[in-house]
């Protein structure tokens, strides 16, 4: 025979367990979408880096494309001018006898 007071006690051990179930899928559901953000928030993060990177890597050379043109035509000059100096110096010893 049941009571009243039976019925008073709460929810039965079936309900605690859907209960349970419930707050596991709700859980695992807000972990997966947290990690989703997260994991899109770090792939932009670090596409973001990538793309930064890339920026500085296609700036430093540019500057050294252009250091090495700049090195190429003081080469230029400077050899032309061992060329001229070499001349003059070989007509000075060929005049001198």
């Amino acid at each position: 025979m049941m009571d009243d007071d039976g019925e008073a006690q709460g929810p039965s051990g079936w309900a605690w367990f859907q209960l349970g179930r419930m707050a596991a899928d709700h859980e695992r559901h807000t972990s997966e979408t947290v990690a989703t953000l997260l994991r899109r928030r770090r792939a932009a993060t670090v596409e973001d880096a990538l793309r930064a990177q890339n920026q500085a890597l296609a700036a430093e050379n540019a500057r050294l494309r252009q250091d090495l043109a700049d090195y190429k035509l003081n080469y230029s000059n400077l050899k032309a001018w061992a060329n001229r100096a070499e001349a003059r110096i070989n007509q000075l010893l060929k005049d001198r006898g």
